[in-house]
């Protein structure tokens, strides 16, 4: 299934959890809608579980990534600038897939299975460590003694707003809400008193944090593993010797790439690797080459 079918495929599974209802929506219902036949289905996914799955990851993925790289819309951008610019993105990106997010409260979604409730609980926490990081980039020293209570307010603060933007689109501009966090927390961050004690501290919050760590860690294994199926299949090929060396090497570096704890890897080297391997034209690899392209691209998405 190429990427496009398969974001298509989501998109209408979507649609009809959104208005039949999870539980209500059959396996027949969905390859109708997909013109597809249940062995179709079923080789693309094994469950309509792994299909919710996949829509849920496919939807905060997206948002997750639109509002990170959100840049303010000037010459001055301050780190609080930029801060509230992607406040605003990410209301106006909860607001604009609206039907997703409802379903999300309405069916109940942790209760489904215990990978959607794991996949939720990791994102999260990864939405709060991205608040504290944020935080900590806007505020400074003044912030880090109570930056966990501070993200457990914003967090709040944004559920109750959303929510009653969701209900009154026309009443709330999320450019204007997004500024009058922001404006908040500036009062709250220079109302602690020095010598009051912050109520959620890091033997508290440590395993929640962690949550997002854990599953970074998770999928650079899977990748690797990847890379070494790759080059397993590699080594079955009748290549030349120049060839294979340069494949095989190129891989290596792509492994180094994920596996440097001193920086994030490099956009650029990992597309450009990735792209070298497919204009190989090496077919027996293509099915095991999409599968890594994949990973690769939620890996980046969600900790680029």
């Amino acid at each position: 299934m190429t990427k496009q079918r398969k974001v298509e495929f989501i998109k209408t599974a979507m649609k009809l959890f959104a208005e039949k209802g999870y539980y209500s929506t059959s396996i027949q219902d969905i390859v109708e809608a997909w013109g597809i036949s249940k062995g179709a289905f079923y080789h693309h996914f094994s469950s309509k579980e792994e299909l919710m799955l996949s829509v849920v990851k496919y939807y905060l993925d997206q948002l997750f990534s639109q509002f990170i790289h959100a840049k303010h819309e000037g010459e001055a951008e301050s780190e609080r600038e930029v801060l509230i610019k992607q406040l605003e993105v990410q209301l106006e990106s909860i607001h604009s897939q609206k039907d997703f997010f409802q379903m999300v409260v309405a069916e109940q979604i942790p209760k489904i299975n215990e990978n959607l409730h794991s996949y939720l609980r990791m994102q999260r926490s990864r939405i709060f460590n991205w608040h504290c990081q944020r935080l900590i980039e806007v505020y400074g020293k003044k912030v880090e003694r109570y930056v966990y209570d501070v993200a457990a307010m914003l967090s709040g603060i944004l559920r109750e707003y959303t929510f009653y933007m969701m209900f009154h689109p026309n009443r709330f501009q999320a450019k204007e809400i997004a500024a009058f966090i922001v404006r908040r927390l500036d009062a709250i961050v220079m109302h602690f008193s020095e010598h009051e004690e912050p109520l959620l501290k890091q033997e508290i919050v440590h395993s929640f944090m962690e949550m997002a760590e854990q599953e970074k860690r998770k999928r650079k294994m899977q990748m690797m593993a990847q890379m070494e199926s790759l080059k397993k299949k590699l080594s079955s090929l009748s290549l030349d010797k120049k060839t294979y060396h340069q494949l095989h090497s190129a891989l290596d570096t792509l492994e180094a790439e994920f596996m440097n704890e001193q920086s994030s890897p490099r956009e650029y080297v990992v597309k450009g690797i990735l792209l070298y391997i497919e204009s190989q034209q090496l077919h027996p690899l293509c099915e095991a080459l999409d599968s890594l392209k994949e990973a690769v691209h939620e890996y980046m998405a969600q900790h680029h």
